[in-house]
């Protein structure tokens, strides 16, 4: 029997099961890896509305890292829905208290894709300090001009010359060709697949974000695990019913 890999996401549920720890566990579980969860919020949703993110406090958060702690070490980590840049700090400085060389994604939910904001405006600013602590950020278009990283003086250089890799989805962008772009250790990688017109897909962030974590924790490159999970979110835009999407 080989060695099991672990991966570690820390985010909201989803009762829908289409965003969130299922999602992220599930998306895991189809690369081979074991995922483990550590809920930061109890969202009132499903894949068509959202009623409430009942974000829970440090306290609970904290004794479920510490929990998980106590059986293994977690290399592997991703970061999604987070109530503000203060909770986003806690965790990150809890992870690399317990583990400095751990690989650390973070998936930066600004909003529901049914239209919830959780994000305020005046916010963005309070996130920069805490970004050289995490390896990558998978922001969206949206996303990426809130946390000011296409300024051309730019935040995003300054975090780039830190080791901070930046993977700026084009889901959101315009045209024919959906294109990811990352930016990692001074060389800019581009990722192309055709654009499904028309179709939104629930939870399609988490999802390639926990894949790509998955594909890191088995060993791949960062560019070569952005490029796994470009071709699998592909696979998971096609298949699936009406919002919820789903990897044959």
């Amino acid at each position: 029997m080989s060695k099991m890999t672990y991966a570690m996401t820390i985010a909201g549920f989803d009762g829908s099961g289409g965003a969130g720890i299922l999602a992220d566990i599930k998306t895991m579980r189809d690369f081979g890896v074991y995922g483990c969860s550590v809920c930061t919020a109890l969202t009132v949703q499903n894949e068509l509305s959202f009623a409430d993110p009942g974000f829970l406090p440090w306290e609970r958060i904290r004794v479920q890292l510490d929990k998980l702690r106590e059986v293994r070490e977690y290399k592997f980590i991703k970061i999604g829905l987070v109530q503000d840049a203060e909770m986003l700090q806690k965790i990150v400085e809890w992870i690399r208290q317990n583990n400095s060389d751990a690989f650390v994604i973070w998936d930066p939910i600004m909003g529901a894709t049914t239209g919830f904001r959780f994000f305020a405006d005046d916010d963005a600013d309070r996130f920069f300090p805490v970004f050289s602590q995490i390896d990558l950020i998978t922001p969206n278009q949206y996303e990426y001009a809130y946390l000011g990283l296409g300024v051309a003086d730019s935040r995003k250089e300054l975090l780039v010359g830190k080791k901070t890799s930046i993977l700026l989805k084009g889901g959101h962008a315009e045209g024919e060709d959906s294109t990811d772009t990352l930016w990692h250790e001074g060389k800019i990688f581009k990722f192309t697949s055709k654009r499904f017109v028309g179709v939104d897909k629930h939870g399609s962030g988490c999802t390639l974000s926990s894949a790509i974590l998955a594909n890191v924790a088995l060993g791949k490159s960062l560019p070569e695990s952005c490029q796994a999970a470009k071709l699998y979110i592909e696979k998971f835009l096609a298949g699936g019913e009406g919002r919820v999407g789903w990897v044959d």
